[in-house]
């Protein structure tokens, strides 16, 4: 017995699928703008991004040169510029004059050590250890306690000391200036996620 296409049956059970499938994805639209409205409506004290990491009050920082104890050139220079550049990328507050400034963030190179941590047989330096060590200090110049929603008080006014190590090995063609530049961002990093405000 020979077997003929029915046309119009086929066509009725493409119908029903594509009529199933508009319906799951309706329902699934339904949901997400049902989650969306939710989000809106009922998280109005949250904020979304980066901006509510910080505090709301703190409209700009003043940045003054990092007076490095060092007798190497350059490093309280290089240092300011990582952590300016850190700010502005990362952060809602803008850099201002010294008297424009709402808060003031001073930064100390206090240390900056050198030890060889492995040598080879014709006692040349394979492995340097790079360890430095800064105070921090971050005021508020407008002579109020800043603080998010009665929550610790964000401002660092006794001096907090960041740490940050960096490893030279020489035999891989790695450099001083190279591994310099990593523990200056390495620090960098550090002291602007200290500016974040308390969870």
């Amino acid at each position: 017995m020979i077997q003929t296409f029915n046309y119009f049956r086929f066509s009725n059970i493409l119908k029903s699928i594509s009529l199933i499938f508009d319906q799951k994805a309706l329902r699934g639209i339904g949901i997400i703008g049902f989650i969306c409205l939710g989000i809106l409506s009922g998280c109005s004290g949250y904020q979304c991004g980066t901006g509510s990491l910080y505090n709301r009050e703190i409209k700009t920082v003043y940045v003054p040169m990092v007076q490095a104890d060092s007798y190497r050139n350059g490093l309280g220079e290089r240092l300011t510029e990582a952590v300016c550049k850190r700010i502005t990328e990362r952060t809602p507050y803008d850099l201002a004059n010294v008297d424009e400034a709402d808060s003031e963030l001073i930064i100390r190179l206090v240390a900056e050590n050198q030890t060889v941590s492995a040598l080879n047989k014709y006692n040349d330096t394979r492995q340097k250890n790079f360890n430095w060590t800064v105070l921090v200090v971050w005021r508020d110049r407008r002579q109020t306690q800043i603080a998010e929603l009665d929550a610790t008080p964000i401002m660092i006014n006794e001096g907090l000391t960041i740490n940050a190590q960096e490893y030279l090995v020489a035999e891989m063609g790695q450099s001083t200036a190279v591994t310099q530049q990593n523990i200056i961002d390495k620090l960098a990093d550090q002291i602007v996620d200290l500016m974040e405000s308390p969870w």
